[in-house]
């Protein structure tokens, strides 16, 4: 890719002057992830565009979608993952906010399918299990069409629109990830860690403001401002 390609418009960083947006090519989003450039997704992103819509608000998140799984270029992606068996999915929204933070103990592969925001927060600013501010956070543009390789353990979550009318990406992590925990699992009281797992490979805190994670049971754990952005009209 051209280094243009990554370029942050001019008119993201005008609507949101109180934000750092920061490039993915640069050397900021080396401890966060690996650009994959060569890597053919070009039917994966046409599929996606075709077959998934953004919500009228919020955010949906479809952890294995067929369409995605059958396509040639998905043969592909596992050898990311050290062998691992893969589901191929999507997350698309409206989302504006940082939220929370969580954590998987793999990879995960994401796809830019329209322009989309990620705040990105190193492991090492989870303090004991129990808490992440959120001034550790960096932004980071992702143009349409961008490929990473986001490194085990960085804390994120949903991305953030670009535009008002929303954003799509789409999610490839090691098969069972975000499924619900199996109803027999016992955690231990001596791990504070335990109590951050959500779901399946998934380490989840939550901010206070943000009910919609509350009301299931996420730890509160995200401090200071819950950040936001503006899109673009």
């Amino acid at each position: 890719m051209h280094p243009s390609f990554y370029r942050v418009p001019d008119a993201l960083i005008t609507e949101n002057p109180h934000r750092m947006i920061h490039r993915i090519d640069s050397s900021r989003f080396n401890q966060y992830g690996t650009l994959l450039p060569d890597l053919k997704v070009t039917d994966l992103i046409e599929t996606a565009q075709k077959l998934t819509a953004i919500p009228q608000e919020g955010n949906v998140y479809v952890a294995s979608l067929p369409e995605l799984e059958a396509l040639a270029e998905t043969a592909s992606l596992q050898s990311y993952f050290n062998g691992q068996s893969i589901q191929v999915g999507y997350c698309n929204g409206r989302n504006i906010s940082i939220n929370g933070a969580e954590y998987h103990k793999s990879p995960e592969l994401f796809i830019a399918v329209t322009d989309c925001l990620q705040f990105l927060t190193p492991f090492n600013q989870l303090k004991d299990f129990r808490a992440v501010h959120t001034n550790a956070a960096e932004l980071f543009y992702f143009p349409k069409g961008s490929v990473a390789l986001i490194k085990e353990k960085v804390l994120h979550l949903a991305p953030l629109c670009v535009h008002q009318e929303g954003f799509k990406s789409i999610i490839v992590l090691p098969k069972g990830t975000n499924e619900p925990l199996d109803t027999g699992i016992v955690h231990n009281p001596e791990n504070d860690e335990d109590k951050l797992l959500f779901k399946q490979n998934k380490w989840m805190l939550a901010h206070p403001d943000r009910i919609q994670l509350t009301s299931q049971g996420v730890t509160v754990g995200l401090e200071g401002e819950n950040l936001s952005i503006r899109p673009l009209n």
